[in-house]
């Protein structure tokens, strides 16, 4: 779509979605980080080796399922956001390929993210039972052995590419978007933050980066707040 077409300006119902679906970033991944964090040390618990990662998952089964199906939902609400996005962007003027490119990348960082989750309710917690079902040292073995084939394709599936690589990509292209709207804080924080978590994606080649996985996310989650807040303002027509 051109940038010179004009475009309606949002209603309430769509200004009050998009600040809903941008705080539902926010609140829907707390629920992993709480939940997660407190049974099996997550995300920490995904670095783990396969006889110690197994025996946690097969004693929180409850916390497993909880924290994993809020990490879903803020999966599957990256498609909605990023459509609206892309009309927030096409209703103040910036419209066009760019914003379309934007909320393609939102979309596919959803599906890559949803691609690598669902491992975690369905495969992962059969293989846990298994695990510590079993005495026999060789059936473990091979528990271990699948666990950490899963772990590796859908882990880089959805973790290096959708979690790091594609959100990252999506954040700077937001970025520019919100350049285009003359949003320049936002602009900039976007950009940093996007390149931050693009960078984490190739943490095995360079392990400097891995700080940023802890560092990065506490700093995205305090922004998505702010964000929550100018996307109303601005929705409402405030030049404040």
């Amino acid at each position: 779509m051109s940038d010179t077409l004009p475009a309606a300006p949002m209603t309430r119902a769509e200004a009050i979605a998009l600040v809903l679906l941008t705080l539902s970033q926010l609140v829907l991944f707390l629920i992993p980080m709480i939940v997660l964090g407190q049974a099996i040390g997550w995300p920490a618990s995904l670095r783990l080796p396969a006889n110690q990662a197994l025996p946690l998952v097969a004693a929180n089964p409850l916390a497993i399922q909880i924290g994993y199906w809020g990490y879903l939902l803020t999966a599957v609400a990256m498609v909605p956001f990023g459509i609206a996005l892309r009309r927030f962007a096409m209703a103040h003027g910036a419209g066009g390929m760019l914003a379309d490119t934007m909320a393609a990348f939102a979309i596919a960082a959803g599906i890559l993210k949803t691609l690598g989750i669902v491992r975690w309710l369905t495969t992962m917690p059969m293989l846990a039972e298994l695990y510590v079902a079993t005495p026999d040292p060789a059936t473990r073995s091979m528990i271990e052995i699948n666990y950490m084939t899963l772990n590796a394709y859908a882990g880089g599936v959805g973790e290096l590419l959708g979690v790091q690589l594609v959100s990252g990509l999506w954040l700077i292209l937001l970025g520019l978007v919100f350049r285009k709207l003359g949003m320049r804080i936002n602009a900039i924080i976007s950009v940093v933050l996007g390149i931050a978590f693009a960078l984490t994606a190739f943490r095995t080649v360079v392990p400097e980066v891995n700080a940023l996985s802890a560092t990065v996310p506490p700093f995205a989650l305090v922004w998505l707040v702010a964000l929550a807040v100018t996307f109303w303002r601005r929705a409402s027509g405030s030049n404040a």
